[in-house]
């Protein structure tokens, strides 16, 4: 149980404008069916940028952050399954309806009448407590370091998710181009390697492409400078990257019958090829996070192979800064933030 009532945390007054830091923000008290965790760190997504930009909707002033870990504080009426004390981690998704098919099927991140945590609301990842719904929240294997396991809850499931869609088409052993080799593309390299494929990487940085190399791609490749014709063709393309001209790189180097599976969200429209697309039977197909049952398998996944994220381990007074560099594409791996 907190026991103190107001708590630190970063705040999004104005989009496009540097966040606050506050020591007085109220501690939320969990209702029923919910759990106060203590973070103890939290790492920066692009999504987070999406929303200090304004591109996600949240309604103003709100505490962004949602890739959080920490220890639960205290429990809720009726909540089962978890402990004070239990170390875990949550996805966004709170105060689903429960009803709805996408609810009834474990979908509950698709879920319309939902709030998303970190992106509404004056709690999120980066406040120092945050109220999350047990049917988001999953303990963090004891193999993971809080600050490792911190960039595996949206980062983490996001790659390993889109590594189960291409587990339909294609099986390991076989070649698997993943473009966009940063923050949740070299995780998506990890996971790719522990799952069997074989790796080539794209990118247009040679920093993102050496982190590539060392998390495991078998050969790297820069988009910007190499010939798209000459690069090998695989069934599957994972597109991280949130940059327009990715996708056009990824329908180029997709076998015919191939699938493009998207991670990377530009901010405004993308033109795809239609006629190119029928004639080569390619298919485009987007994935968002995971259920509650991946993002658990993609920790026990990570603790098991090894799989450790490359992150820099910041003070949550530095969070600017990290906003700032993110933007410019300085951030090698994440960026995780402490209180």
């Amino acid at each position: 149980m907190a026991t103190k009532t107001t708590m630190r945390g970063a705040t999004v007054v104005e989009y496009n404008k540097p966040l606050v830091i506050r020591d007085d923000l109220p501690i939320l008290k969990p209702g029923a069916n919910q759990i106060l965790v203590k973070n103890s760190c939290c790492s920066l997504c692009m999504s987070d940028i999406s929303g200090i930009q304004g591109h996600v909707g949240g309604a103003l002033p709100y505490c962004p952050g949602h890739e959080p870990v920490g220890t639960v504080a205290e429990l809720g009426e009726g909540v089962r399954g978890f402990a004070v004390g239990d170390r875990v981690g949550f996805m966004p998704a709170s105060n689903t309806c429960l009803d709805c098919s996408e609810c009834l099927s474990g979908q509950h991140r698709f879920c319309s009448g939902k709030t998303a945590v970190g992106f509404n609301g004056m709690q999120g990842g980066f406040t120092e407590y945050c109220v999350a719904d047990p049917l988001s929240t999953v303990k963090i294997p004891d193999g993971l370091p809080d600050e490792s396991a911190a960039p595996l809850l949206c980062a983490g499931v996001t790659a390993y998710g889109a590594l189960k869609k291409v587990s339909q088409f294609q099986t390991g052993g076989t070649l698997l181009n993943i473009v966009g080799s940063g923050g949740v593309g070299h995780l998506a390299i990890m996971y790719a390697k522990a799952m069997g494929y074989r790796v080539h990487a794209f990118d247009i940085a040679n920093d993102k492409l050496q982190l590539a190399k060392d998390s495991g791609a078998e050969e790297v490749f820069n988009s910007m400078t190499g010939d798209a014709a000459t690069f090998e063709k695989t069934l599957c393309t994972v597109v991280v990257s949130g940059a327009a001209p990715a996708y056009d790189l990824a329908f180029k180097i997709t076998a015919k019958h191939g699938k493009v599976i998207a991670i990377g969200a530009p901010n405004g429209p993308v033109a795809v090829n239609i006629l190119n697309m029928i004639l080569n039977d390619l298919s485009l197909i987007a994935t968002n996070q995971g259920t509650k049952d991946d993002l658990s398998k993609s920790l026990t996944l990570a603790a098991s192979a090894g799989i450790k994220p490359v992150y820099q381990l910041r003070d949550i007074s530095q969070i600017n800064e990290g906003v700032e560099d993110m933007m410019k594409g300085k951030v090698n791996g994440r960026l995780v933030y402490k209180f």
